[in-house]
């Protein structure tokens, strides 16, 4: 008869798969010794298969669908953890895909058995695709890149460019003074070159007051390691702010006087493109609503809170009421209107710390964290009248509604994604008993209709 350990780590093992899971992580089990190889389901989904057309899988499996230049790379790390020299087994490699593109995965492993002649055996690990974020890190390393390379460039053309050179000293005395500055100085920090060699401090008071203390540190740092100063900061010229990277190399003096030689660049440019970036990975680009993907991570992050102190929310999920019709009569372009314009008056009606998100093609969600049944239905209420009344110019016949369903958070849920089913009920009740109204979600009528 099985022990209660046995079962302990039936229930152990059932918990990690049902986590491992939960993460959307692929795993693979392999004998290093053999060949032998198992995969789940979700590592065969990832490439675009399902696990049964990849059978019989081996070691071969994985050799075959991961990049030429990065099985190297996976192979060096897996011997140097075989030779104990890290504990885990970490590597990003690419995966041809079934539709011919490469898919970026963050591949972990650990071994977890060795042969009786200490030769390793069995490893386990986790595949999780990491493709978006691995394009936005690659944007902006070539962003980087590009600023480096501009940097260089600027410093070999110092003394041809209008742009801001500098030498930058600090003596023994704590004197600050800049000895050399180019005319670009004044465009930057609004200050003359004259004025900075005769009081460098003057040149600090442009620095935004949120970041000064962040530079002084840098430059005591470079001051006492030896290193290049390197520093992103906020400059404050007649009311504009901007963003610089300012770069130089200490040299240290005899009499003890440190003296940077450097450039700095405007990068604000480049930091409102990393900003798009980051709005891009989490904006649905017709409307300015959250994405699902953002959308679901606020949800998440409301349904831990509630777990933590008990903090309610409520969610009004809401689609358009014969939407197809719109876009087979007018367009899909007027049907982009109508999103558009909608999601911009449903923004007005918000609350700070509320969140719209697009759910799907015309469906929509609100999340209204510290929320009661009441509020929501009031707020979902407010919508649905909102909308009936949007006009839209150039379309005066064309008239929108909504259908809304509301759900609140339950404490007994145990997933985030609980209220949204509910809420989806309460909104199909609405469909089916005439649209353009506010449903809220009873428990009692959840198996009826």
């Amino acid at each position: 008869m099985p022990s209660h350990s046995f079962y302990l780590q039936q229930d152990e093992a059932s918990r990690l798969k049902t986590i491992l899971e939960g993460t959307g992580a692929g795993t693979w089990e392999w004998n290093v010794q053999t060949g032998e190889t198992i995969f789940n389901e979700r590592w065969a989904e990832i490439i675009g298969y399902s696990l049964e057309e990849l059978q019989p899988v081996s070691i071969d499996t994985w050799m075959k669908h991961a990049h030429p230049d990065d099985l190297a790379l996976s192979e060096q790390k897996l011997t140097a953890h075989f030779r104990g020299d890290s504990e885990y087994y970490e590597c990003e490699a690419r995966m041809r895909h079934r539709d011919g593109y490469w898919v970026w995965v963050r591949d972990y492993g650990r071994l977890v058995s060795r042969t009786l002649e200490g030769e390793p055996e069995w490893i386990s690990g986790t595949h999780i695709e990491i493709s978006s974020s691995k394009q936005y890190e690659q944007r902006l390393e070539q962003i980087k890149a590009e600023q480096q390379q501009t940097i260089q460039r600027f410093e070999k053309m110092a003394s041809l460019l209008p742009g801001v050179v500098f030498q930058f000293e600090i003596k023994p005395d704590g004197t600050m003074t800049f000895p050399y500055a180019s005319a670009g100085i004044e465009r930057v920090y609004g200050v003359t070159p004259e004025q900075a060699l005769a009081d460098g401090t003057i040149v600090f008071q442009a620095i935004h007051p949120e970041d000064r203390g962040f530079v002084e540190q840098t430059i005591n740092h470079s001051k006492k390691s030896g290193e290049n100063w390197i520093c992103e900061y906020r400059v404050i010229n007649e009311g504009v702010v901007s963003w610089v990277l300012g770069r130089s190399k200490p040299e240290f003096k005899p009499d003890g006087t440190v003296i940077w030689h450097g450039a700095i660049l405007d990068i604000t440019s480049q930091k409102t493109l990393e900003e798009e970036l980051r709005q891009t990975s989490t904006t649905d680009d017709l409307t300015g609503a959250a994405n699902r993907r953002r959308f679901t991570e606020v949800l998440s992050w409301e349904f831990e809170r509630l777990k933590r102190n008990g903090a309610g929310y409520a969610v009004v999920l809401f689609d358009f009421d014969w939407f197809k019709r719109v876009n087979d009569h007018y367009g899909h372009h007027v049907g982009d209107l109508v999103l558009r314009e909608t999601a911009h008056r449903i923004k007005n009606e918000l609350r700070t710390g509320d969140t719209l998100g697009r759910i799907g093609g015309e469906e929509f969600a609100v999340l209204l964290p510290q929320c009661d049944e009441n509020s929501a239905r009031q707020f979902a209420e407010r919508l649905r009248r909102s909308v009936e009344q949007l006009r839209f110019i150039g379309f005066d016949e064309l008239r929108g509604t909504i259908t809304c369903g509301v759900a609140i958070s339950d404490r007994t849920d145990e997933k985030p994604s609980q209220i949204l089913v509910r809420a989806d009920q309460a909104m199909y009740r609405g469909k089916a008993q005439g649209r353009n109204q506010v449903v809220v979600f009873d428990y009692n009528d959840q198996d009826s209709g």
